[in-house]
């Protein structure tokens, strides 16, 4: 592993904070017409997973002032889809 074990929990805790928020606040009805998407689940999940690679990847640049490596970026993703069981029995639900 290449990241510091403080970035990844800070990581996995906005993975999992972010997921909660979701599950509160459920979904725009208009999502399926609005972005002319017949399965907004899986349109769901998806801006959800860029949501939290991109969050991640601009709070690495911020702590570390630099970009990370292609390592660093790949453990990024990774942390996002250790989750991915939880994040797709979610966003199922709207499909």
């Amino acid at each position: 592993m290449t990241l510091d074990s403080e970035f990844s929990k800070q990581t996995t805790e906005l993975i999992l904070q972010t997921l909660e928020l979701y599950k509160t606040a459920g979904a725009s009805p208009r999502i399926g017409d609005t972005w002319n998407c017949s399965n907004v689940g899986d349109f769901l999940c998806g801006f959800f997973v860029g949501e939290m690679v991109g969050s991640a990847l601009s709070a690495f640049q911020i702590v570390h002032k630099r970009e990370p490596t292609a390592d660093e970026h790949l453990e990024i993703i990774e942390l996002v889809e250790s989750h991915s069981k939880e994040i797709k029995e979610f966003f199922a639900k709207f499909n």
